[in-house]
């Protein structure tokens, strides 16, 4: 399966989803899930158990914390990773499939030291936004091995997305540093065709679009 290499600033033609513009939204997202985060923990009313989700609602959107390793999570200055996932779901199809292998893939986290933790916020549109913060990059490469992991990736997705887009990146200082996360890669899935579309942004070579502006 061929994958596209996009510019920067690109757009593809019928593909909305890699309008460079979906970065502030994205990157909002991502900063509220990380800020979440680290209300939860530093707060210290709630009981965190390692690999136990901690759900509320705000505004009536469901709201779901897992932490996984709470030392290494709050390391003083230690710089992590990320994955961000968006995705645009087909919304009259029923989801629960997706929320079954959802708490598989959660479960599943017990078995790969290097998750740190895993939230996820319901958006206005009726889709969801994930946040997987883990250790080293090889730690994403060890869980992306997971059977249950590339079940959910190839079998679920075609069906129940319209398309997926997946950021890769770092958050400077961890949790004790500023609260930013910097983008630095994204994938591209488009399902709505019967030959999956493919296609990755490199944001570290320059000419990056203005990911924190405000308009």
């Amino acid at each position: 399966m061929t994958q596209r290499i996009l510019a920067p600033q690109q757009v593809v033609r019928g593909r909305p989803f890699t309008n460079p513009r979906l970065y502030r939204s994205d990157n909002r997202a991502l900063t509220y899930m990380l800020h979440d985060l680290k209300c939860l923990i530093d707060a210290g009313r709630i009981p965190i158990e390692p690999h136990t989700p901690v759900e509320w609602d705000v505004n009536g959107l469901a709201r779901r914390v897992v932490v996984c390793d709470i030392e290494v999570l709050t390391a003083r200055q230690k710089e992590l990773c990320f994955v961000g996932f968006f995705g645009e779901r087909y919304l009259d199809r029923p989801a629960e499939p997706l929320e079954r292998a959802n708490a598989d893939l959660v479960l599943e986290f017990r078995n790969y030291p290097g998750i740190l933790s895993y939230s996820s916020t319901e958006l206005y549109d009726g889709n969801w936004a994930n946040l997987v913060i883990h250790d080293l990059p090889r730690a994403r490469e060890y869980w992306r091995s997971s059977q249950r992991h590339a079940e959910a990736a190839e079998r679920l997705s075609p069906q129940f997305y319209q398309s997926v887009r997946i950021h890769n990146g770092t958050i400077p200082g961890g949790l004790s540093g500023g609260g930013d996360v910097v983008i630095q890669t994204t994938k591209y899935w488009d399902y709505r065709k019967s030959r999956i579309w493919r296609a990755v942004r490199d944001l570290t070579a320059g000419n990056a679009p203005d990911i924190h502006a405000n308009t």
